[in-house]
């Protein structure tokens, strides 16, 4: 046996599931609270409250290896019709956050 089979392995295993779930639930409220200043920002409605992880990957940077995720959100600049955003977490870090314009264009933070 290697070691990491059994009990020790299991527990283990268990451990980094836990730690990346958690990992996960804190980017999610960070994002959602991105999200809503943002659109506070720019005076629109955060639609539904919430922000969905649209990818994760890992990214290599100065400081190591870093989760990359993007999480996509709707908003009403008027309190009619929906819009998306979308922002970008390095870690707990914000890289960018936008949002759709009527024009088709893009309000992008920071620019």
């Amino acid at each position: 046996m290697s070691g990491l089979e059994g009990p020790f392995g299991a527990l283990l295993t268990l451990a980094a599931v836990i730690v990346f779930w958690l990992s996960a639930v804190n980017a999610r409220d960070r994002a959602r609270e991105l999200a809503r200043n943002f659109c506070k920002r720019q005076h629109w409605q955060l639609l539904d409250q919430t922000v969905a992880l649209r990818s994760l990957r890992p990214v290599r940077t100065g400081d190591g290896l870093r989760w990359q995720r993007r999480y996509r959100f709707d908003f009403s600049p008027e309190g009619t019709g929906r819009r998306s955003g979308e922002l970008t977490l390095m870690g707990r870090r914000l890289v960018r956050v936008w949002g759709e314009l009527d024009d088709g264009g893009r309000l992008i933070e920071p620019e």
